[in-house]
């Protein structure tokens, strides 16, 4: 489903039909287990559609990376705090190496000879960060997985296992010049998903996010994440990030249908355009979504 606004309502109508679909939302997610997974590019705002959930519907959230003063949102349930955010620090850092590593096999790459020792040893650092990136979010997405069946009410995550493994990998092993994972670090995480999270629960929803690389890319400069900045250079993008968020943009605009040829996930999925859809700072927007995520979770 498409999501489209209703430009239409009348500003004094935004309210009631903002907070209706809210109850209506709250009720629904309170009284079910329902799952649902934001997936997207860097920078098209999956962590901001997830606070709103959160705070406008009583959603338990499950971050992606550790955001100050918004960490998961788990009411009645302190315990699984420590947990999951020492696994979120853990792929931050794990994040930033990554991030290094492509920077310096791409410093490498313009000055050594291809297959020279400076070359192969840049190249085989960035083939294991690579893989550690990816093992380190696994196993942030598998903690969450195995909490939110034992959460009260429903859950929606910021990510899913799916968008690693046909979005990132996709790009790291196929769309580079020279592929960033080796066939053989493809092979671990096929062999990863297949054992960890074929048993676990698949989303009830999907929610896609997607937009124009340039508007990913100033938002991404916006919002000054440290590990996404040049070192010393505010706003500053490394040219490794800015090539990773050229390559997932192609692989996102295919995603669902990747999804539903390799039956990997058949259930319901509302893309939203964020060029379109501005949900952040337009209610008419932000009511479009609720009611969307509504028509797809009938109770």
């Amino acid at each position: 489903m498409n999501l489209i606004a209703d430009e239409s309502i009348p500003r004094h109508q935004i309210p009631n039909r903002l907070t209706s679909v809210e109850r209506r939302l709250t009720k629904l997610f309170s009284e079910n287990q329902k799952l649902v997974a934001c997936v997207g590019n860097i920078g098209t705002g999956k962590s901001s559609l997830v606070k709103y959930l959160a705070f406008n519907t009583g959603m338990n959230a499950l971050f992606e990376l550790p955001d100050e003063g918004f960490e998961d949102y788990i009411p009645g349930n302190p315990a699984i705090y420590h947990l999951l955010n020492t696994s979120k620090d853990s792929a931050k850092r794990t994040l930033g190496t990554y991030y290094g590593a492509i920077n310096n096999f791409l410093e490498a790459h313009k000055t050594h000879p291809v297959e020279s020792p400076g070359w192969m040893h840049a190249k085989q650092s960035l083939e294991k960060s690579a893989l550690d990136i990816q093992h380190a979010y696994l196993d942030l997405r598998k903690m969450q997985l195995q909490s939110a069946p034992h959460l009260k009410g429903s859950t929606c995550i910021d990510g899913s296992p799916l968008a690693d493994r046909h979005a990132f990998c996709e790009v790291l092993h196929n769309d580079m010049e020279i592929p960033f994972l080796s066939a053989h670090g493809l092979q671990k995480i096929e062999e990863r998903l297949k054992r960890d999270f074929d048993p676990l629960k698949k989303p009830d929803l999907m929610i896609l996010l997607h937009g124009p690389v340039e508007m990913l890319l100033d938002n991404i400069r916006e919002r000054e994440r440290k590990e996404e900045l040049k070192s010393g250079e505010k706003q500053e993008l490394p040219e490794g990030l800015v090539r990773l968020v050229r390559a997932l943009n192609q692989r996102y605009g295919a995603f669902t249908d990747v999804l539903q040829r390799n039956n990997s996930y058949t259930g319901p999925v509302l893309n939203i355009d964020v060029s379109k859809i501005d949900f952040v700072s337009n209610v008419r927007h932000l009511i479009a979504v609720f009611e969307g995520i509504e028509t797809l979770l009938p109770s």
